[in-house]
């Protein structure tokens, strides 16, 4: 096995402590870091809505999944943030993309990859913006909630999160799936296991952070050892659900998990759809980033002057980027302390 420069950069990490700490009416990051974004200005007046988008930085690049309308992928220079090309078709057609989502690679043939949950392709992005057809990974169409939650371990296995967190391994033309650890909660039932994943194979780590319950679950790649940490205890706001607009009007906790070799960044809202949309008419935007260790530390919890459920992060320049929706130019700069 070829040890990468920067997995051996990176410090070997304590054995994760197995069980669940209960946090509710404590504060384990200490004040809240007040952040002011940099908003960048497109040069050359690219206009386009970012709509459900996803988006990752490798190696001088943002590259940008839409999930509808535009698209389906932008690529943009960074950190600069200009426009390079639209990359893939969107439509019915051969290799056309109908829901696109763009994912990092650890295959280090490919920058990035490219998944069309609508017929199940897999594609690899090269260096030089060329798409290469690499695999189809469900032979029936796969589950919506696959959309902002599959990850790339290695060239032969993924991970993705629905009711389970499962493994899927290829091994020549044969594509296996396993279910590997459950995510329905024992005290709320009724709530859907809807929540982010985020994946670091470097340090045989996962993350799975619930959006309706103040939950987050740290535990290595094969699910063996699981440390959760509880910010809520047992209350559950499940009621809600039943209604009518019933998931808008519940509280959103976690949005995206944003893995990086050393930290995990997690976005966090604390309220219901329904009142950031009301603040976004009235011009009042802000949302959290906490961080967290690959061990389950809470280490510092950033409060941004922006909204977004499409965050991305640079280990190059410590910048997270939001991509918000309310913006002609929607890219969104932050300079990490």
């Amino acid at each position: 096995m070829v040890v990468s420069q920067e997995m051996e950069q990176l410090k070997e990490l304590p054995p994760l402590e197995e069980g669940e700490v209960f946090l509710k009416g404590k504060n384990p990051f200490g004040y809240d870091i007040e952040l002011k974004g940099r908003h960048i200005e497109e040069v050359d007046t690219f206009v386009f809505k970012p709509d459900g988008s996803k988006m990752i930085i490798e190696d001088g690049q943002l590259v940008l999944s839409i999930s509808a309308g535009d698209g389906p992928f932008f690529a943009f220079r960074y950190p600069e943030l200009t426009y390079l090309k639209t990359v893939g078709t969107r439509g019915n057609g051969p290799d056309e993309f109908v829901f696109p989502l763009v994912l990092k690679s650890h295959d280090p043939a490919y920058l990035c990859y490219f998944y069309d949950i609508g017929r199940c392709n897999l594609y690899g992005l090269d260096t030089q913006n060329e798409i290469h057809f690499v695999k189809k990974l469900f032979e029936t169409d796969s589950p919506f909630g696959v959309t902002q939650n599959l990850y790339n371990v290695d060239a032969h296995t993924f991970l993705y999160a629905k009711n389970a967190i499962t493994r899927i391994s290829i091994e020549a033309d044969v594509v296996h799936t396993k279910d590997i650890y459950p995510l329905q909660l024992r005290n709320a039932r009724g709530m859907p296991s809807t929540g982010a994943l985020g994946v670091n194979p470097e340090q045989n780590r996962m993350v799975y952070a619930y959006k309706y319950a103040k939950i987050v679950k740290f535990m290595d790649l094969e699910a063996q050892t699981v440390r959760t940490l509880n910010f809520q205890q047992s209350t559950f706001d499940e009621k809600t659900l039943s209604m009518a607009d019933g998931l808008d009007r519940n509280v959103t906790h976690y949005m995206d998990v944003i893995p990086t070799p050393d930290a995990v960044y997690i976005t966090y809202s604390g309220r219901s759809p329904i009142a950031v949309y009301n603040e976004l008419k009235k011009d009042i935007y802000y949302s959290y980033v906490e961080k967290y260790d690959w061990n389950g530390n809470p280490l510092c919890r950033y409060k941004l002057d922006a909204f977004s459920i499409c965050c991305a992060y640079d280990k190059q320049q410590n910048q997270l980027v939001l991509c918000c929706h309310y913006y002609d130019d929607p890219f969104v700069v932050f300079e990490l302390e």
